[in-house]
């Protein structure tokens, strides 16, 4: 699991699709779509329901998206450390 593959996740359920995902994040639709695949299939789930309209979050996807979320609020406190460390 690598902390892009986090990322796209988390852009693609705040952003409700994909391709609203990739432009946020400024990468390709293709990308984040083989990103969030690979996620899913690290964790043997299905984390995003793909739908004419966008995309949601599965219920096993909800459950992720809030560890996801809690794991990106604790890096950005050890960066900011990190930076209060060096000023």
């Amino acid at each position: 699991m690598r902390l892009r593959q986090i990322q796209d996740f988390l852009a693609v359920v705040d952003e409700g699709s994909i391709h609203a995902a990739a432009r946020k994040m400024g990468v390709s639709q293709p990308a984040v779509t083989k990103s969030l695949r690979m996620l899913e299939a690290e964790l043997n789930a299905q984390l995003v329901q793909r739908t004419n309209h966008g995309a949601v979050a599965t219920p096993a996807g909800r459950a992720f998206y809030a560890r996801a979320r809690a794991a990106q609020a604790e890096l950005r406190k050890g960066q900011d450390e990190r930076s209060e460390e060096h000023t």
